[in-house]
């Protein structure tokens, strides 16, 4: 055991997850080339590499740096149901190195606090107030698309993808999803503003992406610095959409407005929201 923990730790010491994981593929779950041993592999890659990158020393590793890891992918935009398998992985992978000899023990991953994967509970959304505390503390770019996101509902690809041909600051509209998209005054205001910024004004358009963002990282990364600065938990950027269909169906009541101000090709995506709407209701006071 200690010779396999020695050569644990050379590898992992040298930089080498590689190697490391040569070691120990072998008796991870699964059989080789299957989806299940990769699965394993690649979650075990990522935690390796995140490690290196932290300075946290593997085979030392506790409860605090599990939960460190965790919260690295959950800024970086990763959904319940992936917190969740890489928490199950990691863990087990702990579970093998304590039968190896080759962790202390106890298993840092156990107990942790995982978000919930109830259906209703999925769709997180920035409350008003915080959306308040974002918008207070943006600059012009971060503005309009906290905007774009909560108002219209943007997805992160009409955002990334959105032209300025198809903003019309004259009319007050936007073109998006095939249709146009009336503006309201806050997000009207936030892309003349910006658009000033970059050239674009009423008697001069500017052409060609809206946002210089790479990418949907990028994007991520836009919002995260933006909840950090206004003390705000991130959220990845559909909860700033999860928001606009949630006040949308507050104010008209109707699934069906909601799904198609949205995009969305059923009702079903709208249940989510029916039912927060519903325990909001169960659940406030008396004559609120």
């Amino acid at each position: 055991m200690s010779t396999l923990r020695a050569l644990l730790e050379r590898h992992l010491t040298a930089g080498d997850p590689e190697a490391a994981l040569d070691v120990l593929a072998p008796k991870l779950p699964g059989m080789p080339g299957n989806a299940t041993r990769k699965a394993y592999l690649s979650s075990a890659r990522v935690y390796l590499r995140w490690a290196q990158e932290q300075g946290v020393g593997v085979l030392r590793a506790r409860p605090q740096d599990a939960r460190a890891y965790l919260g690295s992918l959950a800024a970086a935009g990763s959904s319940e149901s992936t917190l969740h398998n890489h928490a199950t992985r990691v863990r087990t992978l702990y579970d093998l190195l304590a039968e190896l000899g080759a962790h202390p023990g106890p298993n840092p991953f156990d107990g942790l606090s995982l978000p919930s994967q109830k259906p209703e509970e999925h769709r997180l959304m920035y409350t008003g107030e915080e959306i308040g505390r974002l918008l207070a503390h943006s600059d012009a770019m971060e503005r309009a698309l906290v905007l774009l996101g909560s108002r219209p509902g943007l997805t992160t690809s009409e955002t990334l993808n959105l032209q300025w041909e198809a903003v019309d600051t004259r009319r007050g509209e936007l073109h998006a999803r095939g249709k146009v998209l009336p503006l309201d005054d806050e997000l009207y205001q936030a892309l003349r503003e910006y658009g000033r910024e970059r050239g674009h004004t009423d008697l001069f358009e500017a052409r060609g992406p809206v946002f210089d963002v790479q990418g949907d990282y990028g994007l991520r990364r836009v919002l995260f610095r933006l909840c950090s600065r206004a003390n705000v938990p991130y959220k990845a950027w559909r909860a700033l959409r999860n928001a606009a269909g949630w006040h949308l169906l507050q104010q008209t009541g109707r699934p069906e407005d909601v799904a198609e101000h949205l995009g969305l090709g059923t009702l079903k995506a709208v249940e989510v929201w029916q039912k927060l709407q519903k325990k909001a209701l169960e659940t406030a006071p008396d004559g609120a």
